[in-house]
């Protein structure tokens, strides 16, 4: 039996008129697996929601969950308008009475937060997931309408996880264990829809495997299942050079390795997940990254070795960056200083997008969240502590240190008068990283681009 793994992403769920169209494709696989998004805003909603309840603004919050209620109701009439069938008025019913449960559930879980005065990781994950638990139920069922045996799987049956709340790490070994139900499903002739994105800790509650995590639920399921391929089906025609939505010269890649493919995903590529591809790679299993808009295009086929003649294979980049920077005191300099750093950040579980250490001083690249201001309180102990917000980071990937040389005159020459504040380059990586203010991170990026693929 060939399986395929289709995974379509929240612009692919954005209405009636492109659940059609994911349906059509779906059409066209005889033992596929499809796993979906939450509607297109959906999550970002409910990650609101769930902030202004903490904030005892419960009214705004249930306005929020009613708007979600809504936008569903219609775009499962709109469907059932434009695809007239005998089962209209039972599958309506049905669709309607499985949204209203799950937000008069979303609803609760609003409540609580509210009475909490805080929105804990655990709940933030059980309100985060309603989106792919309403998604894919409603596909599920206007999936009959065109006469496809879909059947509606509940993602918590299948994707065990630890209880990390917001960056859960899935239970292989329990993945799968319990995918071979879904092989039972594909043997009786049904096509299994789940919700990506959530999954369930070993106390039941709900988790998250982080945001976008919806491609890693079809990796994992894909490896578990030893399947054919993982089709990741987005709004643009595989991966490009730079984001295509920036950087208008960007220009589509064939082939990439696995490994070039999660270093740009790593730094700030939008069309993986960082985590999707270690299941498949371990398996040996293509990951096809296409357009659900353009289904006949070839996108991009990610496997385990692929040789390009590149001088650089890509560009990408991140914003909402940070710079700092920890400066020993004389009392504490040497191996023992750079440890208590990088101990600090591994138990508040941060990732360095890029440093730079000498004996004495370390800087570090790294996502402006919240628990920067407790961190730098902690080194404050060890050294001088600077922070500088607003920043952004360029990553040009897959260049060789052999032509470094005119590469990078290339690149500075392409900055102008763009202030950089910080420059890695790690051999192994293949990877130039450069962080500039975050205004200029877009302007920066183009003209790199042009400078290294177009010039």
């Amino acid at each position: 039996m060939q399986i395929y793994v289709l995974k379509f992403g929240g612009t692919s769920m954005a209405d009636h008129k492109t659940w059609k169209q994911v349906l059509e494709i779906i059409k066209k696989y005889e033992h596929p697996i499809v796993v979906v998004s939450a509607t297109a805003r959906t999550t970002r909603q409910l990650v609101r929601a769930g902030k202004l309840a903490a904030q005892d603004k419960l009214e705004e919050a249930l306005e929020i969950a009613d708007e979600i209620k809504v936008r569903h109701n219609k775009i499962v009439e709109d469907f059932l308008e434009e695809n007239p069938s005998e089962k209209k008025t039972l599958i309506l019913d049905s669709c309607r009475k499985n949204t209203e449960a799950k937000i008069g559930k979303l609803n609760k879980l609003l409540a609580y937060t509210q009475k909490a005065g805080t929105l804990s990781p655990q709940m933030s994950d059980a309100i985060a997931s309603m989106g792919e638990q309403i998604s894919s139920y409603l596909l599920a069922q206007c999936g009959l309408v065109l006469g496809i045996l879909t059947q509606h799987i509940e993602a918590r049956k299948i994707i065990k996880t630890d209880a990390e709340y917001g960056r859960a790490n899935p239970n292989r070994l329990l993945i799968n264990q319990k995918c071979g139900s879904l092989e039972t499903v594909l043997e009786s002739g049904f096509t299994p829809i789940i919700g990506g994105f959530y999954g369930e800790a070993p106390d039941k509650t709900v988790t998250t495997l982080g945001f976008e995590g919806s491609d890693y639920t079809a990796s994992l399921i894909g490896g578990a299942m030893s399947a054919t391929a993982i089709e990741i089906w987005t709004d643009v025609s595989g991966v490009y050079t730079g984001d295509p939505r920036y950087i208008p010269d960007a220009q589509p890649l064939l082939e990439l390795s696995y490994y070039d493919a999660t270093e740009m995903a790593y730094f700030g590529a939008k069309v993986l997940h960082p985590s999707t591809l270690k299941p498949a790679q371990e398996r040996n299993i293509p990951v096809w990254v296409k357009n659900m808009f353009e289904p006949e295009a070839e996108g991009t086929r990610i496997v385990r070795s692929s040789d390009h003649n590149r001088e650089v294979l890509a560009l990408s980049f991140k914003t909402e960056m940070a710079i700092l920077t920890v400066s020993a005191y004389e009392t504490l300099m040497g191996y023992s200083f750079l440890t208590k750093v990088f101990s600090s950040l591994k138990d508040h579980q941060l990732a360095v997008d890029a440093v730079n250490t000498t004996e004495a001083s370390v800087t570090i690249a790294l996502s402006d969240t919240e628990v920067l201001d407790q961190l730098s309180k902690e080194f404050i102990e060890i050294g001088h502590v600077s922070v500088e917000r607003g920043k952004g980071l360029i990553s040009v990937i897959g260049c060789t240190i052999d032509k470094m040389d005119g590469l990078s005159g290339r690149i500075f020459s392409a900055l102008g008068n763009t202030k950089v504040d910080m420059i890695s380059f790690t051999k192994e990586k293949r990877i130039v990283n450069f962080v500039v203010d975050e205004g200029e991170t877009v302007e920066a990026s183009k003209a790199i681009h042009q400078a290294i693929f177009t010039g």
